[in-house]
């Protein structure tokens, strides 16, 4: 096509890289509603609207403003810079102001999110004496909470952590919450597998605490499913206010695959294209290692950058924010962390180093850009992996796709577990309060020590239950979280335990803040880590581990295409026996070591059995080696279709055709679940991307995959498409044969 915008034609006469597609995406702002006098009577808000140039409300406004006003649950949809807070807040602030007792609790997934709206909702309160606004988080200091619990404020913003905490202690929160008639979840989206779960029980017991049943309200620019999510996080009693799709400016979105240099060598040719324009920009890169890396050659470059991760200290990270919004650097390379709506002022660019989980995140992180109504751009970067190669054959499919559904599971016992301890402390309950699943964990949690009954019937925490809840402080995971500590004792972050342990094993290599550490190992809670030689060439290391599954309780089950398929409750045990070390950036690899001691983790979760039957002419390898290609591609091929990230669903087969398929997080997610019911689709995804490569036998475009715990080793491409082939000709007619043989991973 021809490139009449000049970036786009600098681009496309590069020829160390191939520009795939380009989607132009026109600005469509939201539909006009009236004038906002005819909506909004108060005075002050009419004043402070009007101030900001707001002369008319757009129609999504409106119909959110009127729900709420009449008590609806309300989850309002609508594109990043469209005015959602504004749809939520007008009616919230009214109430308020008529009503002197009445509070709201304005909850954020993050404290950095919710410290940064703070101004936002004072500029519409300021005028209003005695009207306070109070953050409560773990950065408040002691004096703070004082004022706050001296002079509560009408509204309070904070975070599902510091309400879980919080929650379950007698004092200003617990009191401020008894009379809140709203309670508000923004950037909803967020609250999917494992942490939504949480979110879900958090809410459950905010609800008990209430006097009067509370008006609730969620907001994102992206649910594929809001039914389904709005009738889990709301109740039944909820509307959806959609404002439908919404751009503020011309975007092009820009697919490019690098052919003669690394990606990491793309994402800084960009970078450096994009600063000598004056173009403000934001590099998303999916790990810290990366984030790390990038912002070490693009320094190097001479491009003015800084990292913003989880994991630095928020001082830092908001001294990086400020940079970025003052223009005193050219960009940032980010973790998810600058996903949500954090003000770093306006954008210009958003590289994507990878291709984001999911399509929602990749239209969140494309959100960022573009609200100055000037063309902004948006570059995806693919790589040498199974999902890049499947969308550099089917671009326009990537970017006709609509936004992924919100998965999250209530039932999940490891969740469940944490909440009934804990909702006994905010206040004793009794079974009657509980689901048929709640009661059975209650039941087992009272025979195994952690919750007693009194002689009425309530359940309170015994001393084990306070020890196990103090354990599992954390809801953005769950399970056993480690230290990673200098050998001086200064801490550097943390990490939960099943990561740790392929992250942090004796000898690993970890960076943080741009500097590598070499891990001495991890013991009691603690993982010890030292600063590497300054003249040992860089390099990095990969875990070799394999991972045993054993069958729990079934769920459900049925044929798809003559493969039996079960989804079932699995506990999983992880072991790390040794680690590949390579050269960085080229992926080298130097050497192969094994561990003195293996480490070990064990987990219960959720997942799917899929029993294939072996070919009797096939060897045990051949048969292990067409089975592990075949768990590798319907991994990638459920990560597109559920829209997972990389390391939320593991996987394991056997040379006697059990592949499973399982949530990477204890308890289970929910994404198995999604999957097992979209199994005819993953299939023949799975098939497309075997079929489609035309490498000897396998490679990192088709099967090769970066967590494999085998080192990519014992994978047949050829294999795996001959079984895929007879699966989708629905010519599988032997029977599976029971499990035998070692797990690969």
């Amino acid at each position: 096509m021809e490139m009449q915008d000049e970036v786009l034609r600098e681009i496309s006469i590069e020829n160390r890289h191939k520009v795939v597609y380009v989607h132009f995406e026109p600005p469509r702002e939201p539909a006009l509603g009236g004038p906002v006098e005819k909506t909004v009577s108060d005075s002050y808000l009419l004043e402070a609207l009007k101030k900001r140039g707001i002369e008319n409300l757009y129609k999504f406004q409106e119909e959110a403003i009127n729900a709420i006003r009449n008590g609806k649950n309300t989850l309002i949809i609508s594109g990043t810079g469209t005015g959602k807070t504004e749809a939520f807040l007008i009616p919230i602030i009214e109430d308020l102001l008529k009503e002197p007792n009445t509070r709201a609790v304005l909850v954020y997934p993050t404290k950095a999110l919710a410290r940064d709206q703070v101004e936002r909702i004072q500029y519409y309160t300021s005028a209003v004496f005695g009207f306070r606004v109070g953050v409560y988080d773990g950065d408040t200091p002691d004096r703070e909470r004082e004022n706050l619990q001296s002079y509560p404020p009408k509204i309070l913003i904070t975070n599902p952590d510091m309400l879980h905490i919080s929650l379950r202690k007698a004092g200003f929160l617990q009191e401020f919450l008894q009379e809140t008639k709203y309670i508000v979840l923004d950037d909803a989206h967020i609250y999917s597998g494992v942490f939504g779960a949480h979110v879900y029980y958090i809410l459950r017991r905010l609800k008990r605490i209430v006097k009067n049943e509370p008006v609730l309200v969620a907001s994102s620019a992206t649910i594929g499913n809001p039914e389904e999510f709005a009738e889990k996080i709301l109740g039944e009693n909820y509307t959806i206010v959609s404002a439908g799709a919404t751009r503020r400016a011309p975007i092009y979105h820009v697919m490019l695959r690098p052919v003669l240099r690394s990606k990491l060598a793309e994402s800084i040719y960009l970078l450096q294209l994009l600063s000598s324009r004056k173009l403000k920009t934001l590099l998303f890169v999916d790990s810290h290692k990366v984030a790390e890396s990038v912002s070490l050659l693009a320094k190097q470059a001479g491009v003015k950058v800084e990292v913003h991760r989880a994991g630095l200290l928020p001082e830092h990270r908001k001294r990086v924010e400020e940079k970025l919004k003052k223009g005193e650097i050219d960009a940032v390379v980010a973790t998810p962390t600058l996903e949500l709506g954090i003000d770093i002022g306006e954008l210009d660019a958003v590289i994507m180093h990878n291709i984001p989980p999911t399509y929602s995140k990749y239209l969140q992180r494309a959100g960022r850009v573009g609200r100055r109504g000037k063309t902004g751009y948006v570059f995806l970067i693919l790589g040498d992996d199974p999902i890049s190669s499947y969308y550099e054959r089917n671009p326009q499919e990537f970017y006709t796709q609509v936004s992924d559904p919100v998965f999250l599971d209530p039932a999940n016992e490891e969740v469940v577990r944490v909440h009934l301890v804990a909702m006994s402390l905010d206040s004793p309950f009794k079974l009657e309060e509980l689901t048929t699943f709640e009661r059975v964990v209650c039941k087992r949690m009272e025979e195994e020590g952690y919750l007693k009954k009194d002689i009425n019937g309530y359940y309170q925490p015994t001393l084990k239950g306070l020890r196990f809840l103090r354990s599992r402080e954390n809801i953005r995971g769950v399970g056993e979280q480690i230290k990673i500590v200098t050998e001086t004792g200064k801490v550097l972050g943390y990490r939960e335990y099943p990561q740790a342990i392929k992250e942090l094993f004796p000898g690993a290599i970890y960076l943080h803040a741009g500097t590598p550490y070499i891990s001495l190992g991890i013991k009691k809670g603690k993982a010890v880590v030292k600063l590497l030689p300054v003249k040992m060439p860089p390099v990095t290391t990969s875990p070799l581990y394999y991972t045993y599954p054993y069958d729990g309780k079934v769920y459900l089950e049925r044929e798809v295409m003559g493969i039996h398929v079960r989804y079932l409750d699995l506990t999983i045990e992880d072991h790390v026996y040794g680690y590949v070390t390579k050269t960085f950036p080229e992926g080298q690899v130097v050497s192969q070591k094994l561990l003195e001691d293996e480490l070990t983790y064990s987990f219960k979760t959720k997942g799917i059995l899929l029993e294939f039957p072996p070919k009797q002419e096939w060897t045990d390898i051949q048969n292990a080696e067409a089975f592990h290609a075949i768990e590798h591609a319907l991994i990638f091929a459920g990560q597109m279709i559920v829209g997972a990230s990389q390391t939320d669903m593991g996987g394991i087969s056997f040379p006697t055709g059990q592949i499973y398929i399982y949530d990477s997080f204890p308890g289970g997610s929910g994404v198995t679940k999604q999957l097992f019911y979209k199994l005819e689709e993953a299939l023949k995804r799975a098939y497309n991307i075997v079929s489609k490569c035309n490498c000897e036998d396998g490679c990192p475009r088709c099967i090769y995959s970066p967590y494999c715990g085998n080192n990519n080793q014992m994978l047949s491409r050829r294999k795996a498409e001959s079984v895929l082939k007879e699966v989708l000709s629905l010519k599988i007619l032997r029977k599976p044969v029971q499990r035998t043989g070692r797990p690969i991973v």
